[in-house]
């Protein structure tokens, strides 16, 4: 009875010495994440030492720099990835934008720029979809067509000048201005200086009939065209610069 009482004793006192290394070891892990883990999130710890762009061409790279620098320097685990993404879609070139983390200190930003098709009433960009930009002036391309036209007409200008630009190709020239009036007439402004009204109706036929009379009536004589009026029913008419 002795023995049996003096195990039953050992065992309570090895129990409760069990429980108190695993109250201990408990607490160690609690404080572990209270006061180490939070510090890990400073970029001290997990700096991020390389930032790749990709499709970036128009994109001024020093602006770019200088908008996505403050959020590198906070760190892997604090960057704020769609903060960096809504900043970056405020550029005038940019119409979208992904940002990803790579483990364990890297950031990798992928670009897809807007793509000009024409400059704007002499101030702006229109971009193929139709979206009229302004970015700054020394980024712009310099053999994009002049377009000139009401607000809201942008995609109508897009179709009509892929349109005719189509006519024009057996003569090998293309539209340098196109110009869409209030209401609604067309002035034309070729690559080799030639100006054409071309009116308010039937369009792509007048400029049909004018490619395939043009040899014989312009000819080799295109410097000499003030311009060429397209608005009658059966011809047109050349006007001639005036020799001095």
């Amino acid at each position: 009875m002795t023995m049996g009482t003096l195990r039953t004793q050992s065992d309570k006192l090895s129990f409760s010495w069990r429980g108190v290394f695993r109250l201990l070891g408990c607490s160690s892990f609690i404080l572990f994440f209270i006061f180490l883990i939070p510090k890990s999130f400073h970029n001290e710890y997990f700096p991020i030492t390389d930032v790749k762009v990709f499709g970036i061409h128009h994109v001024n790279h020093e602006e770019l720099q200088n908008l996505i620098l403050p959020f590198i320097s906070k760190g892997f685990f604090r960057l704020d990835l769609a903060e960096i993404k809504e900043q970056i879609l405020q550029l005038a070139w940019v119409n979208e934008v992904t940002v990803q983390r790579v483990w364990p200190d890297k950031v990798m930003i992928s670009l897809n720029e807007k793509n000009p098709v024409a400059r704007w009433n002499d101030e702006s960009l229109l971009s193929d979809s139709g979206e009229i930009f302004t970015p700054s002036h020394d980024t712009y391309p310099s053999d994009l067509p002049q377009f000139v036209g009401p607000s809201g007409e942008q995609l109508k200008l897009i179709r009509y000048y892929a349109k005719i630009n189509n006519l024009f190709s057996p003569l090998h020239f293309k539209i340098a201005r196109l110009e869409l009036l209030p209401l609604q007439g067309w002035n034309i402004t070729l690559t080799n200086g030639i100006k054409l009204n071309a009116g308010y109706k039937d369009i792509l036929t007048r400029i049909s009939h004018f490619v395939k009379v043009y040899p014989k009536i312009v000819g080799a004589r295109e410097a000499d065209v003030e311009y060429i009026d397209l608005r009658y029913p059966n011809g047109m008419a050349v006007r001639w610069k005036s020799v001095t």
